[in-house]
């Protein structure tokens, strides 16, 4: 099973609605016909930004629906994709898998997966 982090900075968004602690994951489920699960959420960061975990078995049409909403849904007003990280994580911490060119640490105070 993998565990997905998308994390949110509500700075970026049009409308930090926080309902989007449940939305998106709720239109995650749905629109990958229920390969994706909700596995909860949190907070992190002195600004604190929103973590949304997921699960599912199927990495890759996971990934793919993921990024696809992220690129193509506007949430609660919302183009995800100014606001939002995207990351898998591994037995040393967090992958970032969106955007594809973000080498940064995932969460504060941590370091990039080599």
């Amino acid at each position: 099973m993998a565990r997905f982090v998308i994390r949110l900075d509500p700075r970026r968004l049009d409308n930090p609605d926080l309902d989007i602690r449940y939305a998106l994951p709720d239109l995650l489920a749905d629109r990958s016909g229920g390969i994706i699960t909700d596995d909860g959420y949190d907070y992190v960061g002195e600004e604190p930004s929103l973590l949304l975990f997921l699960q599912s078995e199927d990495v890759e049409r996971a990934l793919a629906c993921i990024v696809d909403v992220i690129e193509k849904t506007r949430v609660l007003e919302n183009d995800l994709h100014r606001a939002v990280r995207v990351a898998i994580e591994t037995g040393r911490g967090h992958e970032v898998i969106y955007p594809p060119d973000d080498p940064g640490p995932f969460l504060p105070g941590s370091q990039p997966d080599a």
